[in-house]
């Protein structure tokens, strides 16, 4: 039996196409929540290959809010500095990635959305904040399960956008695609929480990744709900 919302998404969607014409379908397949500068919604993974079953995410997938609360609150952005710069000045220090009412914001909805989602499905977000009448600051990204393992994605932290006057605004269009070279590696609090994955060795001597992607144990994360 289909979960719940599951069959109205593609009725949605062909409703309208059916009415839009000659307009290009949207890019996400199923809006959770949206307002004039903020939403989380629905999108294919554009790693997925039906052929590969290693490939597909675990959806739905069920968290508590306490769960998905701690993963927000306990993520962290750190200035990147590569291997000479950190030679001379160290690591900058670490500063929450979301403020108190991004996390009220995104959580409840982020929860909706993996619980909607489907194994070639991810949950992607944005959140902007206008900083004069041309320009705005975006973060944006997406979040998806797989092997009991909670992949966060920090497309852009705090990224400044200057709106262009006329033509694509895609940085709403596209959460995914980093509007500028990620200056912030994406961390954790707690570093037991984190599954590492393989480094080379030159990008470890040099610093050279830059980690927009962070991999979190959801066993380890509260079980309690909030």
């Amino acid at each position: 039996m289909p979960k719940k919302g599951q069959w109205v998404r593609p009725l949605c969607l062909l409703v309208g196409w059916l009415f839009a014409g000659c307009v290009a379908p949207p890019l996400y397949s199923y809006l959770v929540y949206e307002n004039p500068t903020s939403y989380v919604r629905l999108e294919v993974s554009p790693w997925v290959d039906p052929d590969l079953p290693q490939t597909l995410n675990e959806h739905p997938a069920i968290m508590s809010r306490r769960q998905m609360v701690e993963a927000l609150k306990g993520l962290r952005v750190r200035e990147h500095r590569s291997g000479p710069i950190r030679w001379v000045r160290g690591l900058a220090d670490p500063e929450p990635a979301f403020r108190e009412e991004e996390i009220e914001l995104l959580a409840p909805r982020l929860l909706e959305g993996l619980g909607l989602a489907v194994p070639n499905e991810l949950v992607t977000f944005y959140i902007s904040h206008p900083i004069n009448a041309t320009k705005r600051e975006v973060t944006s990204g997406g979040m998806y399960v797989r092997d009991g393992h909670l992949h966060v994605i920090m497309s852009n932290h705090r990224t400044n956008f200057e709106i262009p006057p006329a033509g694509l605004i895609y940085d709403r269009r596209y959460p995914l695609f980093s509007l500028a070279p990620l200056d912030v590696d994406l961390l954790y609090e707690t570093e037991e929480m984190v599954i590492p994955k393989e480094q080379r060795f030159w990008e470890a001597i040099l610093g050279d990744e830059r980690s927009g992607e962070i991999v979190l144990d959801l066993s380890r994360l509260s079980m309690m709900k909030m």
